[in-house]
């Protein structure tokens, strides 16, 4: 069945997608007539960015956040855009290929080997592009920025939690800062309910998917993939088994070599994530950016992801603007999650 939040991301696929944690919480907040305007969060699309090893550019997430509003709320004025610092000048491409890097970093992988009713904790640093729309359908874009803790259950039977940081909104480039782009503020604590949704992301769960890469490149293209073509598609699943989660071992290593595979996936050098680290961009354009997951040079870690503009006109920004970058800054074990009282949490 076809997610209204993954409706949401088709509608701007130029950015990242939501994960599966992320998804309940705004689905939560789509049906409480009670709860207040909508605000699709990215979650980490990790990809469209990334979204590995679930520690990944709602990621939707990354998808855009989707924003109407009526009358405009009280605040700051619209501001004027201000230079976006990122990237300025295009990726370099790498003399290696991306069987070689993906390559390695199937061989280093490693396994935190969690117990059933202990929790996966990811810490990471994201921004993504945000669209707001007013009462009059005039568009505005605005870079949302955040810092995200989630804890979720390594079997998903037990509730987890997510804590939110909202960050300094940036400008899209060529774009002004709309008022609404301040509306979230200070720190925001969610319960992530055992729903299905929640299990998805499980390591249990995840431990069940192929180990094998010819079993995981089908298993890629077998994932829904709305309007978008199946390497697109495949790509952006990638992400999505990366993003704010943990994927086992085996698995994970069978996902990039199977990433590997995906037709126009390149790597680039001096790839930095949100944490300002550099590494090796492993990515493919869609949409007029340019969508990279990032790793380790010495290592082959995981870093984060990035979204690079490299056609002006679909991605509405100057060439080698970035747009999208996230950084995953820790994954550990938890013996608990914290307690979160959250009434408008729940399982559909």
């Amino acid at each position: 069945m076809t997610d209204e939040i993954d409706l949401v991301a088709r509608e701007r696929p130029e950015v990242p997608p939501y994960s599966l944690a992320a998804k309940a919480a705004v689905r939560r907040r789509l049906t409480d007539p009670a709860s207040r305007p909508m605000r699709a969060r990215p979650r980490p699309r990790a990809f469209t960015l990334l979204a590995s090893g679930t520690a990944m550019l709602a990621a939707a997430g990354a998808a855009a956040v989707v924003v109407t509003t009526g009358v405009a709320p009280s605040g700051p004025e619209t501001r004027p855009a201000t230079v976006n610092r990122g990237v300025v000048t295009l990726p370099k491409v790498s003399a290696m290929s991306a069987e070689e890097v993906l390559g390695r970093a199937a061989r280093a992988v490693t396994d935190l080997s969690p117990r059933d009713d202990q929790f996966i904790k990811v810490s990471s640093q994201t921004m993504y592009t945000a669209e707001v729309f007013d009462e009059d359908k005039k568009q505005s874009r605005y870079l949302y920025r955040t810092k995200r803790t989630i804890w979720l259950s390594a079997d998903g039977t037990r509730e987890g939690a997510l804590k939110v940081e909202h960050l300094e909104p940036h400008a899209y480039p060529g774009w002004p800062i709309p008022p609404e782009a301040y509306q979230e503020k200070g720190v925001e604590w969610m319960r992530l309910p055992a729903c299905d949704s929640v299990r998805d992301t499980a390591y249990t769960t995840l431990k069940k998917l192929p180990a094998d890469p010819e079993k995981m490149r089908a298993y890629l293209y077998d994932r829904p993939h709305g309007g978008d073509s199946p390497d697109a598609g495949a790509w952006t699943a990638v992400g999505d088994l990366l993003r704010e989660t943990y994927m086992p071992a085996p698995q994970r290593a069978a996902l990039f070599k199977a990433a590997a595979t995906i037709p126009g996936v390149t790597v680039t050098e001096n790839a930095q994530d949100a944490a300002g680290r550099t590494g090796i961009g492993v990515g493919r354009v869609f949409g007029g950016v340019r969508e990279e997951i990032i790793f380790d040079p010495s290592t082959y870690e995981l870093l984060g992801e990035r979204g690079i503009v490299v056609d002006e006109k679909k991605a509405k920004a100057p060439v080698g603007k970035l747009v999208a970058s996230t950084a995953q800054l820790e994954v550990t074990v938890d013996d608990r999650a914290p307690t979160v009282d959250d009434p408008n949490s729940g399982c559909d």
